[in-house]
């Protein structure tokens, strides 16, 4: 039986109201994957395109991140934006007033109050961009990025290579010793694994 789709194109509502004018619709993005995938790279490219665009960008990052600056974004191959260190999302709001365009790095550092925070800025009409680990390196979801994958209404799944089969790998396994859940590191902490290489590891 073929499937019916209705084309009645009229909504009736008991309630009346106005919506407000707007030319462009905000967008939540949020850019993810594991460690060594090109997740900064893509935020950078994002940055750069919409400031093209002649829009105003602004680039937050959490303020526990120093591993290569206290004020940039800076990618695995030394790519580089100017950036605000912040330790509480709500921070964000006192600075966006004549912006764009939000931009924030290793969402997964935040905590969940970010989720708030980008959808009251969407609501401004403001496009929102995000990059951040989905997993932790036991695999598990971290911090508020399943809430913000929830929410994003565009989602960059990235992937990086496998350490030791070459497969496209979607973990971040850690190689050191160390317990604590958050520990800032590169290739001397962690490694890029697929899921059949994880498994065997883990």
């Amino acid at each position: 039986m073929p499937l019916k789709i209705s084309q009645n194109k009229t909504v009736k509502y008991s309630k009346h109201f106005t919506l407000s004018e707007r030319n462009d619709v905000s967008k939540i993005t949020v850019i993810c994957g594991p460690m060594f995938s090109g997740k900064t790279k893509g935020l950078i490219n994002e940055i750069a395109t919409h400031r093209e665009q002649n829009k105003t960008v602004i680039v937050f990052k959490p303020l526990l991140d120093n591993r290569y600056s206290d004020n940039e974004v800076v990618s695995h191959d030394k790519d580089k934006v100017e950036a605000r260190n912040i330790e509480e999302p709500v921070e964000m709001l006192q600075f966006i007033d004549d912006v764009d365009v939000i931009a924030i790095d290793e969402a997964q550092f935040f905590n969940d109050s970010i989720v708030d925070v980008v959808e009251d800025i969407a609501a401004m009409g403001k496009d929102v961009i995000l990059a951040g680990l989905d997993l932790d390196y036991r695999a598990e979801p971290f911090g508020p990025m399943p809430m913000l994958l929830g929410k994003a209404d565009v989602v960059k799944k990235l992937h990086s290579v496998c350490t030791f089969c070459s497969a496209p790998a979607k973990y971040t396994h850690r190689i050191s010793e160390d317990g604590e859940l958050v520990l800032l590191g590169e290739k001397d902490k962690y490694v890029p694994l697929c899921r059949t290489c994880y498994k065997e590891l883990t």
